[in-house]
């Protein structure tokens, strides 16, 4: 059985990639397998015709990059989570013993690893407009409502890697107010879309706790998301708050979430509100059958991944 290396960001409640991606690895060592986190850090081309002001950039994240090695204890940690870090890295790179596991964001392979593992936690190139994969790769969607990826030499697995960890002892109805009022919205990876709502009182959550969060979601009447795809719209439902999503531009709601259950509670768009308060009161025991089943889809994916790179380095001996 090979080991885990998960290549991730220091932990924080407001990132769902980051959360997934460090409840991954304590899932693995959980379960009976090995897994460690390894620090994120950037990597980059050099543009020629911008040389010089791209080459600053790399030298000062890799400078900060190296403050941030000699301190490891600013990298955070879900202390709930087994999820120990791995702070140093081999010189000659990680051989057939382990299996990489780069969020889709990762530009090409940072740790000179041998298996690789892209986990899709959102469509490829959306957030730096630049994809720099390799072949003899293997692909993992986050959810169905993601594009499939292709690339020379790489597969797509048939399933799916959904690990959430849902906080349901602070997103609850618990305490939420009889008399609702106004509106909440977050902006997130809808930056590129139009405010379609009135902001004038509306409660903007980007940045904010969970704690501060569910305050608002239990006395605000309606949340409004321009990120199509936030795990805050699914928040909102279980505190009791309508939930709307703006859509993106040419994806209709079934393309954006293929399966029913993903879409249960949530509005796509203001026209499937009343559609969504019919649906919202099965979202809580959804989620907590998610939940159950992460531990399954772990499973599977340690399953394919070493039966894969095993069949891999047999063909490459033959």
């Amino acid at each position: 059985m090979r080991t885990i290396l998960i290549f991730a960001s220091s932990y924080t409640e407001n990132s769902g990639g980051i959360i997934a991606l460090h409840k991954l690895c304590d899932i693995v060592n959980s379960t009976g397998g090995r897994a460690f986190l390894v620090p994120y850090f950037d990597t980059y081309t050099i543009n020629k015709l911008y040389c010089w002001r791209n080459a600053f950039r790399v030298f000062n994240r890799v400078f900060n990059d190296k403050l941030r090695e000699l301190h490891p204890s600013k990298f955070k940690t879900n202390p709930h989570f087994t999820s120990p870090v791995l702070n140093r890295l081999p010189k000659e790179g990680f051989g057939d013993d382990h299996i990489v596991v780069y969020p889709e964001i990762t530009f090409g392979n940072p740790l000179r690893a041998k298996n690789i593992v892209r986990w899709l936690l959102h469509n490829p190139g959306v957030m730096s407009q630049n994809i720099f994969y390799g072949s003899g790769e293997i692909y993992f969607k986050f959810h169905s409502g993601l594009k499939d990826f292709s690339y020379p030499g790489s597969i797509m697995s048939k399933n799916l890697l959904k690990v959430i960890d849902v906080p349901l002892d602070v997103y609850n109805k618990e305490g939420a107010s009889l008399n609702r009022n106004g509106t909440a919205y977050c902006i997130r990876k809808g930056k590129h879309k139009k405010i379609v709502h009135d902001l004038s009182e509306s409660i903007l959550i980007d940045g904010k706790s969970h704690a501060e969060v569910a305050s608002i979601f239990k006395r605000v009447r309606t949340f409004i998301s321009y990120d199509a795809y936030t795990a805050y719209s699914r928040f909102a439902v279980l505190c009791g708050c309508d939930s709307v999503v703006i859509p993106d531009e040419g994806i209709g709601e079934e393309e954006w979430r293929p399966e029913p259950s993903h879409r249960c509670g949530l509005a796509y768009g203001y026209e499937n509100l009343e559609k969504s308060r019919k649906t919202a009161p099965m979202l809580q025991k959804i989620v907590e059958r998610e939940q159950s089943e992460s531990i399954a889809h772990a499973a599977n994916f340690i399953n394919e991944v070493n039966t894969f790179f095993s069949q891999r380095s047999s063909a490459q001996v033959k």
